[in-house]
């Protein structure tokens, strides 16, 4: 058996070249260099209260990102240099905690140095015989259990819109061999039946995040498959439509095969009624498909689990780790209750990756033969480390404290003479306004949007905005595991102060005019 060196650092052969350093002092001078990235990321992350919320990249600085590419190097401690001058300061904030832009989570000390770990064993995660696949795969094995669907199939992706796609995806293929039909085989314009098979439709609400339309052309049924569903006073899909508009497609000979229920939506955090909508579905013989971007994970909370019934009654669910997991970009999750249409959807056959009865290969591509990538890297690491570390009842009680301190601040909007609650706020989303009974509409948008921008400017807070019935909406969407109740007092309070700031600009400006 040949012999595996010792753990020593030998010298690059003359005239050979790598990426590793060269020596044994130029390791430890590598070693050192980690060392301070280490210490300047943790003391960052330790001091973000007393940093801005947000800064933008100086025009003195942003000459760096058009220079052409460096032809010779100028070393590893000049390049993190210009790291620490020209990119930590000016990221989009969200790991600092008055951010609550678009529902982004921020990330965790321990998941950033899991990054790493994983980052240096640098796995290749379409599956065979080693450890990092069999992480992955108790990973989704214990957030099948969590959403209540255990022996679920799944894998972790990108992101919500990745993970939302791979499942209608499975849906649609499900559905056309329920049909008769193979559309890996003929694709949906050629099946055996030949093109009067009926076009496919599929039904979301209009609060349905954006990912759909992606996911509907991406697919090849085009936008107009995804059938957009009127929503109730609550935002919440109006079921009665649905089985309305469910019945007159059919009608007019197209071929309803899913129906996608939202839990947290993106403007308000609605969350459907996923009870009743699993029952249309099993009435209808259609694929119910879940969004739960973020929401999913309040299941974890028992004061809101209640708002998540019906997540175990589905055919699919996806959801982000990156967002109320906390976890660092990029990390979501896509459950299929059936394992065996999931693998039927995307399994193939490679000689280069046959599976082995024994060595590396034994147990196959597992992953790439249940998703769109083969090669994948270890997201899983990140999430197994975090929950082996702080389990998942600690998660739970973050989701309850985003969720209780959200309330709370609606609850401050609507005793405000000053704010007006633009939506409901069932779940940690507060859409809201600054308002003076003088001004219209069309002025205070004007205002509110000016307002969020001084807001981010300042330094102060990254809310984001939407629209909410036409008007201007600032969009406080809390997963922060950082913020405290502090943090929302000062939030509350710079709405008001910068609000009452332009008012008195434009009657200022008025009188400047005259009558």
């Amino acid at each position: 058996m040949t012999a595996i060196p010792s753990a020593q650092t030998s010298p690059l052969p003359p005239g050979t070249e790598s990426f590793d350093p060269a020596n044994s002092e130029a390791w430890e001078a590598l070693r050192a260099l980690g060392h301070r990235m280490l210490d300047d990321m943790l003391d960052i992350q330790s001091s973000l209260t007393h940093r801005p919320a947000w800064q933008e990249l100086p025009a003195t600085k942003r000459h760096l990102f058009d220079e052409p590419a460096p032809i010779e190097g100028i070393g590893a401690d000049a390049a993190y240099d210009r790291f620490r001058s020209h990119i930590l300061p000016y990221g989009n904030g969200n790991w600092h905690p008055r951010f609550f832009g678009w529902v982004q989570g921020q990330g965790t000390p321990l998941a950033m140095l899991a990054e790493m770990l994983a980052a240096g064993m640098n796995p290749h995660l379409a599956g065979f015989n080693h450890s990092p696949p069999m992480v992955e795969r108790q990973v989704v094995s214990w957030l099948a259990q969590l959403m209540g669907i255990p022996g679920a199939g799944g894998l972790l992706v990108t992101g919500g819109t990745a993970a939302n796609t791979h499942a209608l995806g499975v849906a649609r293929f499900a559905a056309v061999r329920a049909r008769g039909g193979n559309v890996r085989e003929h694709g949906l314009q050629h099946w055996p039946e030949g093109p009067t098979a009926k076009p496919l439709v599929f039904y979301g609400s209009v609060e349905t995040h954006g990912w759909a339309r992606k996911a509907a052309e991406w697919l090849g049924l085009g936008d107009r498959a995804f059938r957009r569903v009127p929503v109730d006073a609550a935002y919440e899909m109006d079921l009665v439509a649905l089985r309305g508009m469910i019945e007159r497609d059919r009608q007019n000979g197209l071929d309803p095969f899913c129906v996608m229920g939202t839990a947290g939506t993106v403007n308000t955090g609605a969350t459907d009624a996923l009870p009743a909508i699993a029952q249309l579905c099993r009435d209808e013989s259609l694929w119910f498909h879940v969004d739960g971007a973020f929401g999913a994970l309040a299941v974890l909370a028992p004061s809101v689990r209640d708002q998540m019934a019906g997540l175990e009654l589905a055919d699919s669910i996806a959801f982000d780790l990156h967002k109320w997991g906390a976890m660092p970009f990029e990390c979501a999750c896509v459950l299929v209750r059936d394992p065996a249409v999931n693998h039927d959807t995307f399994r193939a056959n490679a000689s280069y990756l046959a599976e082995t009865s024994r060595g590396v290969s034994a147990g196959g591509v597992y992953f790439a033969d249940r998703g769109l990538d083969l090669t994948r890297g270890f997201k899983a690491l990140k999430v197994w480390m975090q929950l082996q570390a702080s389990g998942v009842a600690k998660l739970g009680r973050i989701i309850e404290q985003n969720v209780t301190q959200a309330q709370h601040f609606a609850r401050a909007v609507l005793a405000h003479p000053s704010l007006e609650l633009l939506a409901p706020a069932p779940l940690n989303i507060v859409c809201f306004r600054y308002r003076a009974d003088a001004l219209d509409d069309d002025t205070l948008n004007v205002m509110n949007e000016e307002l969020l921008l001084r807001l981010q400017e300042r330094g102060i807070a990254v809310p984001s905005s939407t629209r909410i019935g036409g008007r201007f909406a600032l969009r406080l969407a809390h997963v922060n595991h950082r913020t405290t109740d502090e943090d929302m007092a000062l939030v509350l309070a710079a709405v008001t102060e910068i609000g009452d700031e332009l008012v008195g600009e434009l009657v200022a400006a008025r009188a400047q005019r005259g009558p």
